[in-house]
């Protein structure tokens, strides 16, 4: 090979801080997108869209788990819940699986608020 292969090489990466940045992100970017699904959800006439206001109220819900907010997320997925009331369809059958599925690894700690939450779950998942 030719002394000019080194030439082509990329110049060494330099930390701008950039990465220390991107890190806390995510905590960020979870709020954030967990408020814009709580705007949307109550932005629309619960009556009329139902199953939408059930899945915004799903997603909002999924981003207060990702940052931890356990009491939150079960507060949440009980209000898409009574939003699904008379709602049968695929999407919100799929959403309270994955709801349950995600409360797996907390109902192990015992917390109350997944215990009832898991029983409402399954209870919607019985009746569909």
């Amino acid at each position: 090979m030719s002394a000019g292969f080194a030439e082509c090489s990329p110049p060494p990466r330099r930390d701008s801080g950039r990465a220390q940045r991107t890190r806390k992100a995510p905590a960020r970017h979870h709020r954030s997108a967990a408020e814009q699904y709580a705007l949307a959800a109550t932005a629309r006439p619960a009556d009329t869209y139902a199953r939408i206001v059930a899945l915004d109220l799903v997603a909002e819900a999924e981003m207060h788990l990702k940052r931890g907010s356990i009491e939150q997320a079960c507060l949440t997925w009980h209000k898409a819940i009574d939003h699904m009331g008379g709602v049968r369809s695929a999407r919100t059958r799929k959403a309270v699986s994955r709801m349950r599925s995600d409360l797996r690894r907390f109902r192990a700690r015992g917390l109350r608020c997944v215990a009832e939450l898991d029983e409402r779950g399954r209870d919607f998942l019985a009746g569909a």
